[in-house]
């Protein structure tokens, strides 16, 4: 699709949950590490191999239906037992305590952000050969999801879903403002904004200091943060391009930060008819389920910049601990989450859509007002920035803080950027 919404509204929830089911590709221990024989502990144990897996679900009702993949896993392989240790608060950081202490989980949830840092101090365990020996390819998922979790020619975990970023906009408002179609480029998101103003008075988009939203606008003009010889290249006419027109939104009226309408996220803002346009992911619906049931929306690709269109793949791996004693079982658990079959039950809930395209039929067929999320999968990028970019993202968010508040000119704002990323990533 291009720019087109799906017709359909939050109302329309009564759809059919069912996902498509495929056979879950299974390597033998053997195939992973000949001297850690999986078969060899089935013929001689009694007890069930133990593999701690750890995440941080965004609610209790991601929690509660990985339990029921994981029941589904276990009845499957019933010589392994999975104890799952969810972690609600400061994940990231008690995941690389508890590496550095030696006492992680043996597989685990691992943010694309994060994941070359992990990588590089050599914490995760390559998943390369395990997946030959299953014939998982890397093919099978989304190029911009998958290279998330490559660093030096290796892969060090498999995404366990996804979300884009799309346009989320209230339908009434713009008919109310007699506007027929959702903007398609930044020219038309400007012009739609400003009749959305006159007609309502109140600041339509709802736009964030957040590097994370300002980085698809940043590749949209074509800019990156790092270029292909590995060096730093946000210091560019492309970003001062983006930062002039996603700035320029707000310091023209057309948006307002989550705080200036006394909201916490984009999304809390929609759901509270504090604006009438946001750019967020798949993650929206179960909030706006829950805190705005009645709320109308419509829901369309991001507009095009001048370099054509542009959306962020966000995405979390099942990683392997290098130093898991169960390699095997650990491989096994995270070959099935990954695989079609548990990729689907898991994914049959909405909280995020499947990494595997050959997922995605089905899963529109369940969801199709999302199509536009899914549609991005052809463009997304990967939110991943090297060693340190985790860094750079609190600094960068700083900076658009800063500008934002009017402390600091967006000029002086890419000089700093390409500063922070030069000081920050560490690209080897």
């Amino acid at each position: 699709m291009d720019g087109e919404d799906t017709g359909r509204t939050i109302s329309r929830r009564g759809l059919l949950r069912g996902a498509a089911r495929g056979a879950a590709a299974i390597v033998t221990a053997s195939a992973f590490n000949p001297t850690v024989s999986l078969l060899g502990r089935r013929a001689a144990a009694q007890d069930a191999t133990e593999v701690r897996l750890t995440g941080a679900p965004s609610s209790p009702e991601e929690s509660r239906l990985l339990e029921q993949v994981l029941q589904d896993f276990e009845a499957k392989f019933p010589d392994i037992r999975v104890v799952w240790e969810p972690v609600t608060q400061q994940y990231a950081e008690k995941l690389q305590t508890d590496l550095a202490a030696g006492t992680a989980a043996d597989v685990f949830y691992v943010d694309s952000l994060l994941s070359p840092d992990l990588a590089a101090r050599g914490v995760l365990l390559p998943l390369d050969e395990p997946m030959a020996g299953a014939g998982v390819r890397t093919e099978d998922f989304y190029v911009g999801l998958i290279e998330a979790f490559q660093w030096q020619g290796k892969t060090y975990g498999l995404p366990k879903d996804w979300s884009s970023l799309a346009m989320v906009y209230d339908p009434q408002a713009f008919e109310g403002a007699s506007i027929a179609a959702p903007p398609t480029t930044w020219d038309e998101l400007r012009s739609v904004a400003q009749e959305l103003l006159d007609a309502t008075g109140q600041a339509p988009i709802i736009l964030p200091p957040d590097f994370a939203r300002f980085i698809v606008f940043l590749y949209q003009a074509g800019g990156a943060v790092i270029g292909p010889d590995g060096s730093v290249a946000i210091d560019s006419p492309e970003t001062q391009q983006a930062l002039d027109f996603y700035y320029g939104l707000y310091k023209d009226g057309l948006a307002a930060t989550p705080a200036d309408v006394g909201a916490q996220w984009p999304g809390d803002a929609f759901a509270k008819d504090l604006g009438v346009i946001v750019f967020e992911g798949n993650w929206m619906f179960p909030f706006l389920a829950a805190s705005a049931p009645d709320k109308q929306f419509l829901i369309a690709e991001l507009p095009a910049g001048p370099a054509g269109k542009v959306t962020m793949g966000f995405t979390v791996s099942y990683s392997i601990n290098a130093k898991t004693k169960v390699p095997a079982a650990a491989w096994e658990l995270v070959n099935y989450l990954t695989g079609p079959e548990g990729m689907a039950r898991w994914t049959d809930l909405g909280l995020a859509m499947p990494s595997r395209p050959a997922l995605a039929e089905a899963w529109i067929a369940t969801y199709p007002e999302r199509e536009p999320y899914l549609a991005g999968g052809a463009y997304a990028q990967p939110w991943q920035l090297g060693p340190g970019g985790q860094a750079f993202f609190q600094d960068a968010n700083a900076i658009l803080e800063a500008v934002f508040a009017g402390q600091t000119e967006t000029a002086d704002a890419v000089t700093q950027l390409a500063e922070r990323a030069a000081a920050d990533i560490k690209i080897t």
